[in-house]
């Protein structure tokens, strides 16, 4: 009896040995708290902030940029590693704990291809992006809210921009608006004569540096590891860029009409009864596109709004992807990550698939998204390229209401 009863306590001890170890590997040994990442371009270390939280034993982080912050549940978390894929864009971190204060490792944007892999390293501390950085002057520059902007001056490929920031201090946020779309939600400092900026949201790693000198800036750009160009600003309030609504246009008077399969794989036309006597916005994007998740948000806003008055919204995605499968499965989850209302259908699953073989009716698609605007009838009304999302502010909020205003005016058409 006395030997069962100590064959049983070792058993029991041995258990819950076996149970202590196992729980104690998955205990994660960096601190929770502020975090600082350093991103290794090629001539560049992008710098971004993230919160690193542990409830119940599952960590979640959180990434800022300026006003944005980005939300990851999903975290693989370990005693020595982290790992980690971002909500709604396919890329992911790789990281090796070193100890409580430090992280090394990779982000891998699958986008791009397996081999795109930047290095990363981050620390912990609550010192903001660009902080470590030293500044010699009393005072900071003076930069101007807004600035008349040319990328790749003097260049076949040159573009125009419009560079609109808020300087509060040395910290300052803000954004380049293009004819195509903005940056999104850029954050930085104001050191000695220089200005530093950068974002990370999971499909890009942007940085931007400037000298600031009266009211002209002169500065690069990175992208990534693929991607450098120069860029000039000069300080200038009444600078305007080309209307968006003017940069795509009908080639011919045909109706749109497809057949494409939904996010589960359902085949929709734009003739389903669904669709009848509504006025549309046909939304072109991406899942892989920032500015089109910056739209797709606001539409399901639109769609709360108007839906009953109306108005359907289809998204039309053309994806990056190596198989159909993997397409809709990205869909599927921005559908499910964004809590979307209206349909997203998939237009093609790689770059050889061009959204002209959906929509020959166009001239021309420069950017994602792009947003055909139909009466009742399906009569394209209105093509507007491209977007401003909210880290533009008062464009934003034109676009919005005068979106708004348009789509009543539809609306009321019999």
């Amino acid at each position: 009896m006395l030997k069962n009863l100590l064959l049983l306590f070792a058993s029991t001890s041995l258990l819950l040995a076996c149970q202590s170890s196992k729980k104690d590997q998955n205990v994660l040994t960096a601190e929770t708290g502020a975090w600082l990442m350093k991103m290794r371009l090629d001539e560049a270390v992008l710098p971004f902030n993230f919160h690193l939280e542990e409830k119940s034993g599952d960590y979640l982080i959180r990434i800022t940029n300026a006003d944005e912050e980005i939300l990851i549940t999903e975290v693989n978390a370990f005693k020595d590693s982290i790992q980690f894929d971002m909500p709604v864009y396919e890329s992911a971190f790789f990281l090796k704990v070193h100890n409580a204060d430090s992280m090394s490792g990779k982000w891998v944007n699958y986008y791009k291809s397996d081999d795109y892999q930047i290095a990363v390293r981050a620390k912990r501390t609550d010192q903001a992006r660009f902080g470590e950085m030293s500044n010699r002057k009393d005072s900071t520059p003076l930069l101007f809210s807004k600035y008349a902007v040319v990328f790749s001056p003097g260049q076949e490929n040159s573009y125009q921009a419009i560079g609109l920031f808020e300087a509060e201090g040395e910290t300052v946020k803000g954004t380049f608006a293009t004819e195509t779309g903005d940056y999104r939600y850029l954050e930085g400092r104001l050191v000695n004569d220089s200005l530093f900026l950068s974002t990370f949201d999971g499909s890009h790693a942007f940085y931007f540096a400037a000298k600031v000198k009266d009211s002209t800036l002169k500065g690069v750009f990175v992208s990534g590891i693929h991607h450098r160009e120069l860029w000039e600003g000069i300080n200038d309030p009444t600078f305007k860029l080309s209307n968006p609504d003017s940069l795509t246009s009908l080639v011919d008077s045909a109706e749109v009409n497809f057949e494409l399969p939904n996010s589960e794989g359902q085949k929709v036309s734009l003739g389903d009864s669904v669709f009848e006597n509504k006025v549309k916005i046909i939304q072109i994007m991406g899942s892989w596109c920032p500015n089109c998740l910056d739209e797709s948000r606001y539409f399901n806003a639109l769609h709360k709004k108007y839906s009953d008055s109306g108005l359907a919204i289809i998204g039309v995605a053309f994806e990056r992807t190596r198989s159909e499968n993997r397409a809709l499965q990205n869909l599927s989850r921005l559908v499910a990550k964004e809590n979307l209302h209206y349909p997203l259908l998939l237009g093609g699953y790689n770059r050889d698939h061009h959204p002209r073989k959906v929509f020959p009716m166009i001239d021309r698609i420069i950017s994602y998204p792009t947003s055909l605007f139909l009466d009742k009838a399906n009569k394209v009304r209105k093509i507007h390229t491209g977007f401003y999302g909210p880290g533009t502010g008062s464009y934003y909020k034109e676009y919005k209401a005068e979106t708004e205003l348009f789509i009543e005016s539809l609306l009321r058409e019999d």
